[in-house]
């Protein structure tokens, strides 16, 4: 049960997926995550335990990723047998193929990317049940999601949209995670077992690219007394190195500390390595080490990206942080407050038709990048 998404540019591949996972009713896990997931979503359910427990978005040795919908334990298995297969030097077709003679694996669904001579390719396993391993040519959607009236529709008008405008593979991918996230936060995704953070990347010829450094704020623009005014009402912070991944979130009171594995019999990481390896993510948080972050509209569609890596002029965001009293303050430029407050809107015949403005899946473009 997630929703994963695949699909290419001329120069890469990306595959993007949720954070849910869901079994029968766990206490120990309702107890240590609680009521909510790191975006706020409502998750206690009486018959199961549902909440945002894992990244799935794997990457691979020869620069491969992978990502999966369904079982966990059973797409653990393929992963490590795929992995060990890349290991020896196989090439991902061939080392799937030796995944495919230790199955079937009927309870999962696929998607592998990588990189052939040069050119991205995109691979489904058990898409919709069929059992085959076979090549993708436009994006591809896996999961429970799929049975959402919007989100397989609209993120395929959108992804073609950012993939065939030239905004660079690296832009691709953090417009895609916010749009998503933007989208999750909106409509009622957990209804299908959808929820939490997604988290994605990318390959191309210079390798495997993940998700980077990347604060979310969630903010709500009113009206009152003739004047409009901007609130930050959330945030939630995403950092990462390697296969660790720290989320700090307002609408948690907890931090949550991700670490992905994939063969769960294999030597974990000696405590006092993953404490060094957790402090120092604590360090980026507390240091304000984050290359993006993205502004998400709560009252309506459109987001707002700001680069924070430009030497050559002041960001638009600057992060205060006081660690002693565990407080962080984001404070925006006169000319991002402005943007905020006064986005521009589309003019009737810029939009698509086909898009409604009314339909709560609607997505508002532009979007903007600050850099």
């Amino acid at each position: 049960m997630t929703y994963c998404i695949g699909f290419k540019s001329k120069t890469a591949v990306f595959l993007i997926a949720d954070s849910m996972t869901s079994s029968g009713r766990n206490q120990e896990i309702d107890e240590a995550f609680g009521e909510y997931t790191t975006f706020g979503e409502f998750v206690m359910e009486e018959n199961k335990t549902m909440q945002d427990r894992r990244y799935k978005v794997f990457k691979l040795p020869g620069n491969v990723l992978v990502t999966f919908a369904g079982d966990v334990d059973n797409a653990l298995e393929v992963i490590g047998i795929f992995t060990k297969e890349l290991e020896n030097g196989l090439k991902p077709i061939t080392a799937f193929e030796r995944v495919l003679s230790a199955g079937p694996f009927s309870r999962i669904e696929l998607l592998v990317g990588f990189m052939e001579q040069d050119r991205p390719k995109l691979y489904s396993y058990n898409y919709m049940g069929n059992g085959q391993f076979k090549e993708e040519h436009s994006s591809i959607h896996l999961g429970s999601g799929r049975e959402h009236e919007y989100l397989s529709d609209k993120s395929s008008q959108f992804v073609d949209f950012i993939t065939n405008d030239n905004f660079g593979d690296g832009k691709c991918l953090v417009y895609a995670l916010a749009y998503l996230q933007n989208f999750a936060i909106k409509n009622p995704l957990m209804l299908f077992d959808v929820g939490g953070f997604f988290f994605g990347g990318f390959v191309h010829t210079g390798g495997v690219q993940r998700m980077w450094n990347t604060t979310y704020l969630m903010y709500a623009v009113t009206q009152g007394n003739g004047e409009r005014n901007l609130h930050l009402n959330y945030q939630v912070s995403l950092t990462r190195r390697d296969d660790l991944l720290l989320v700090s979130s307002s609408f948690l009171d907890h931090e949550r500390i991700y670490l992905q594995e994939i063969n769960l019999e294999e030597e974990s990481p000696k405590l006092i390595d993953l404490e060094k390896r957790v402090n120092e993510l604590r360090d980026d948080y507390w240091e304000g080490q984050f290359k993006f972050i993205v502004l998400l509209n709560q009252l309506n569609y459109g987001f707002t990206v700001c680069y924070m890596e430009n030497k050559n002029r002041l960001s638009e965001i600057e992060i205060v942080t006081d660690r002693v009293k565990g407080e962080v303050r984001y404070r925006l430029s006169p000319d991002l407050v402005k943007y905020l407050l006064y986005s521009p809107n589309l003019k009737e015949e810029d939009i698509d038709p086909i898009w409604d403005r009314n339909n709560p899946a609607h997505l508002e473009i532009p979007i903007r990048w600050f850099a």
